[in-house]
């Protein structure tokens, strides 16, 4: 079972071949790709800036999700919450160096998921720490259960992101009102930000 592609493989063996044949490897694959697909008519792969945003947060030097906070933000206490209640962290750096990636704080945009629905989102909290979809629940029930298949009242930990690979999101700003969500690697908010002009 393959944790990452959430897949169960199955492996053969045998020595007897029924047939064999030759194939043709393509040196580029990529440009037939583009040119059967059209991709460079296709708006919606054109985007004007992307930035990653990391699903956790550090404590004493080790990465983990917050109980009480950010995607686990229906566990905070206080007032009732719904099971869904969840947020992205926008780490102050990103709104530093791209100050102008995203809309003001409170003001709405269309955030397109991977699988196709749209849905309102908008920068909220103190400082723009947060991004946040309208109504809260939308963001953390796509995450936490149609992707990581969390059960409500279920934590989500760093371990838990790490058997998927992942621990980052890439945003991709389409225009001034529309923006693109997909989930990255391990490590991809890292190195995102090791590569910026005097990063610390």
């Amino acid at each position: 079972f393959n944790l990452s592609k959430n897949t169960l493989l199955k492996r053969f063996r045998t020595d007897k071949f029924l047939d064999y044949f030759d194939i043709q490897i393509i040196n580029d694959p990529l440009s037939i790709l583009s040119k059967i697909l059209n991709v460079s008519n296709q708006p919606h792969c054109n985007f004007q800036q992307n930035i990653f945003l990391p699903l956790y947060g550090e404590k004493n030097g080790k990465y983990e999700v917050f109980p009480r906070s950010g995607l686990n933000q229906w566990n905070a206490r206080g007032r009732t919450r719904d099971c869904n209640e969840a947020y992205i962290r926008v780490p102050q750096i990103i709104h530093q160096k791209f100050a102008d990636f995203f809309p003001s704080r409170d003001t709405k945009f269309d955030l397109k998921l991977p699988n196709g629905n749209i849905i309102s989102a908008k920068i909220c909290q103190e400082g723009g720490k947060a991004l946040m979809s309208d109504p809260n629940k939308e963001l953390g029930k796509w995450i936490l259960r149609d992707v990581l298949d969390l059960k409500e009242g279920e934590l989500l930990t760093y371990e838990k992101l790490a058997n998927l690979n992942i621990d980052s999101v890439r945003i991709d700003k389409i225009s001034e009102r529309s923006y693109l969500i997909n989930f990255a690697k391990i490590g991809s908010y890292e190195n995102f930000i090791a590569l910026l002009p005097n990063s610390p």
